[in-house]
Order: structure tokens, then C-alpha cells, then sequence
């Protein structure tokens, strides 16, 4: 940050009137394990199942024609397995972002630049896998967050912000002067301070932050998703003088020979289905705003008229009921432990089916240490960010504990708090746990780990959740026989 007061001052308001709100732990979390080498695709897998409207999404986006599964993807740990790691991660980190700046918006002139922040991401990807770069995800990103200052600005200091809009738009005034004339501080200087609150990935930050974008090919690439954005959504005039000048500058650009503005926004908004579930456009919406664009004498997005301040990210759709889940889970469970020698994506694949058809569960997937004196555990998916996985702790000499009997006795138990105490020192303090189901996993007639699952409700287990549950620890048992069997 800055050592400026009159900048430091301006982030102060911004944060006071809501308009920068404190980042949540999810939008933390996914940052954080960008940063961390020892993560794994299941630690990220369970920052997005804390979050039903970021699993749907998620889910939406892995199923869309831009990815074009074979199969639909039904499950967070199958989007992570096909997308990749780096891919879902930026992905879901620039979901979570923008749904959090999304929701401080107050007024509803201001929902055409949400609306075209998001355009602006996907015109970037959509550009990015023109070029062949290898994650346009992180340039979805970059496109998608390219004009939060202009945002936090427009929502905290809206007089003052009209006053700088009209110097850019009307005389032409370059941001950092217009800014500086308005504030008192350059543009780019509250850019490179948000920037540096939300802690993004380095490789964002670079094609953010560079101020010469002729120098750096992504830094144009998102320069020109922008303004063709713009072009839809506001301040900049399209017709077909205007865009004929984009297409030139583009194919320069990028380096490409064939470029057609029409086209390229038309097939982006086709390849994306969050454009209908998002903003409620369908095809002849887009179409509709092309030709308007085209035209060039009005805001392509009024003309439409179907933009709205909808909050999108917040719409989530209602996620499968688990009675309709569990039979797809199953099955899948059952092709993948037969199939696939893995083990880790059937533990991963495991722990979301306990997560999301246990409704309210917290759960835990342990293992012993070499000595097996110890159950530790390895993965967590639960409701408490607060809470890690190896925080699940069972020592074998505690022979009172009930978790321990299931152990030696190699069988399931139902477990409530009128019972023994279930002796998980420190965690039990963290989840007041009322409800459990825990049961080992057994390996050619020997146990190397268990699954735990637990409620802090007044909500007992049904049957047919317990049905479930076993069900689903006898499967990762074979899977990890067939995988020693193929070895």
C-alpha cells in the first residue's frame, strides 16, 4: 500500500460505505492456495462445496460448450479432475470475487459495469484460447476484475465519479490525469492498491498492473476485451467504422489473420452458458445487441433491454436433491472404483458424495500414521473454514473412545452425545458435534482408515443416509484393493 494519505483515505471510504467489502473466507481460501505448494485439488474442492451458488457455478461453467465434457459432470472433485488444478482454481477464484463486489453495488445505472465486467472476462478468455495460451482462465480473471476501481469509484464518490467519467469519455482525458484532476491520485496507484488487498496471483497481477500494454501481448488482449465490452455496454460508440478499426487493432495485436467482431461475440456468448443463466440472455438477446452494435447509435445493451441488476452469482439454482444424487453418485463411485487405479480421485470423489447428499454433515476421511498409534485426517469437507483436515485426531490407547472400538471391531456406529464422548480432543471443542456415523475402512481384512461423519444439529441420521454411508466406505475399501491389484 501506498504511503499516500489523500490514496490510503480514498480506500478508507471505500471500505466504510461498503463499496470494498472485507474479503471472505472463501475468496481468502482460494487465494491462499494459490500461494501454498503443499495443497491439493481436494483442499480446493472443499473451499467450493462451503459455497452451493459456487458449486453450481462451477459445475455450469465445466458442463458449458466451452469445455464440452463427454459425460455431464455432476460432481466438484470430477470438474477439478477434467478441468485441471490451475484451471477450476482461477475459475473459482474469479467467480468469488466478482459475486463479492457484485453484491455492494447500489444504484441501478451501476449494473451495466458489472455486466460488462463480466463480458470483458469472457471476451478475454475467449481471446486467450485464440492465441493458444495455456490458462485464459487467469485472463478471464484479469478481464473480469480489469475495472474494479472504476466500480469501487462509481459506488462510493458517484458525483465525483460522473465528473472523471465525463473528462475520459468527453474530452478525452487519459484515466491517470482525469483521476488525479478528480482525487488527487492517479488511477493506476487505487488499481495497484486493490490489487494488493485481494492478494491475486502473481501472473494476474503482472497483466493487471502493467501500465505499458503494447510491451506485454496480454495486457492488449484484455485491453481489447474491455473496450469491446465497452462497445455493448456504454462508453464506447460502436458502428461499423468503430469496429472495423477494433478488428484491425485486434488481429495486430494478437497476431492473428481472421478477426470479426460480430462473430467472435456472438460464438463467446454461445460457448458460455452463464451468459443465460447469469444475465438471462438467450441467443436472440445476443444477436439483437450485435446488430445494434452494428448499427451504432445507441447503448447496444438498452436496446436489448433485458440487462438487469440481477445479482446473478447469487442466483443459485437448487442443487439435485440427494435422493436423486446418491443413484448417479453410486454408480459413478462403483465404473471409478472399477476402472480407475487413482485412489486419491475416489477419496476425493467420496468425501462429496458424503457432503453433499449427508445434507449438513461435516466430514472426515482419516488414515493411521506408520506406527498406526495414531488416526489422522487427510481430507475435510465440512461447513467451518476454521476447521482442517489433520484437526481429526484419534489416538489408539484411548480405548474408552467409541471411535476406537469401531476400529478394533471393524464395524459401524451411530453415535450421539448422550453416549461416551467421542474423546477428539481439540476438534470437539471447535464442532460440538450431536450426531455421528463413523465406520473403518477395510482393506483385504485389514483396516488403514476410517470415514467420520458428523452433525452439529438436532438432526439425527435417517436410514437410508446410513444405507449410504456404508455403502460408500465398502466402495473406497475395493478401490483401494483393485488398486493394489494393479500394481
Amino acid at each position: 500500500m501506498s504511503n499516500d494519505p489523500k490514496l490510503q483515505n480514498m480506500i478508507d471510504q471505500m471500505r466504510n460505505k461498503g463499496s470494498l467489502p472485507a474479503i471472505s473466507q472463501n475468496v481468502r481460501d482460494i487465494t491462499n492456495i494459490t500461494h501454498n505448494s503443499d495443497t491439493c485439488a481436494t483442499d480446493l474442492a472443499t473451499v467450493i462445496l462451503r459455497d452451493c451458488g459456487l458449486t453450481s457455478n462451477i459445475l455450469a461453467t465445466a458442463n458449458s460448450i466451452i469445455y464440452s465434457p463427454r459425460y455431464p459432470l455432476k460432481t466438484v472433485s470430477y470438474a477439478v479432475a477434467y478441468l485441471g488444478f490451475e484451471k477450476t482454481h482461477s475459475i473459482a477464484l474469479g467467480l468469488s470475487i466478482f459475486k463479492q463486489t457484485m453484491q455492494t453495488v447500489k444504484a441501478q445505472q451501476l449494473a451495466n459495469l458489472y455486466v460488462s465486467s463480466y463480458f470483458s472476462g469472457l471476451f478475454a478468455m475467449s481471446l486467450a484460447k485464440k492465441t493458444k495460451y495455456k490458462n485464459p482462465e487467469e485472463i478471464f480473471i484479469a478481464g473480469l476484475l480489469y475495472r474494479l476501481p472504476w466500480l469501487a469509484l462509481a459506488n462510493t464518490f458517484p458525483e465525483e465519479f460522473k465528473e472523471m467519467e465525463i473528462m475520459i469519455i468527453e474530452d478525452n482525458i487519459p484515466n491517470n490525469e482525469a483521476c488525479r484532476k478528480v482525487f488527487g491520485v492517479r488511477y493506476d496507484d487505487i488499481f495497484k492498491a486493490l490489487i494488493n488487498i485481494y492478494n491475486l496471483p502473481d501472473k494476474i497481477v503482472e497483466v493487471l498492473c502493467n501500465d505499458v500494454g503494447l510491451k506485454n501481448p496480454l495486457v492488449s488482449l484484455v485491453r481489447d476485451s474491455c473496450h469491446i465490452s465497452n462497445m455493448i455496454f456504454g462508453t464506447n460508440l460502436g458502428g461499423k467504422e468503430s469496429m472495423k478499426k477494433m478488428e484491425i487493432r485486434i488481429k495486430k495485436d494478437l497476431e492473428i489473420d481472421e478477426f470479426e467482431i460480430s462473430d467472435f461475440i456472438r460464438d463467446a456468448c454461445e460457448k458460455d452458458v452463464n451468459i443465460s443463466r447469469f444475465f438471462h440472455l438467450g441467443k436472440d438477446d445476443v444477436d439483437m445487441m450485435v446488430k445494434a452494435l452494428e448499427w451504432g447509435k445507441g447503448n447496444p445493451a438498452q436496446i436489448a433491454g433485458k440487462i438487469g441488476l440481477v445479482d446473478p452469482l447469487n442466483e443459485v439454482e437448487e442443487l439435485d436433491d440427494p435422493d436423486v444424487l446418491i443413484g448417479q453418485f453410486l454408480t459413478d463411485m462403483m465404473i471409478a472404483c472399477r476402472k480407475d487405479p487413482e485412489i486419491n480421485k475416489i477419496l476425493m470423489l467420496a468425501q462429496e458424495i458424503l457432503f453433499r447428499c449427508l445434507i449438513g454433515t461435516e466430514v472426515f476421511t482419516a488414515f493411521f500414521d506408520k506406527e498406526k498409534t495414531r488416526m489422522t485426517g487427510k481430507f475435510y469437507a465440512g461447513n467451518d473454514s476454521t476447521v482442517k483436515a489433520w484437526d481429526f485426531k484419534v489416538k489408539m490407547e484411548q480405548m474408552d473412545s467409541p471411535i476406537v472400538e469401531s476400529i478394533k471391531n471393524m464395524n459401524t456406529v451411530l453415535w450421539n452425545d448422550t453416549e461416551t464422548t467421542l474423546r477428539l480432543s481439540q476438534l470437539g471443542k471447535i464442532l460440538r458435534f450431536k450426531f455421528a456415523v463413523f465406520s473403518p475402512i477395510i482393506v483385504f481384512d485389514k483396516v488403514v482408515g476410517m470415514y467420520f461423519v458428523g452433525k452439529t444439529s438436532d438432526t439425527p441420521f435417517l436410514e437410508k443416509e446410513i444405507a449410504w454411508f456404508e455403502q460408500i466406505v465398502m466402495l473406497v475399501g475395493q478401490a483401494f484393493e483393485n488398486s493394489q491389484k494393479q500394481r
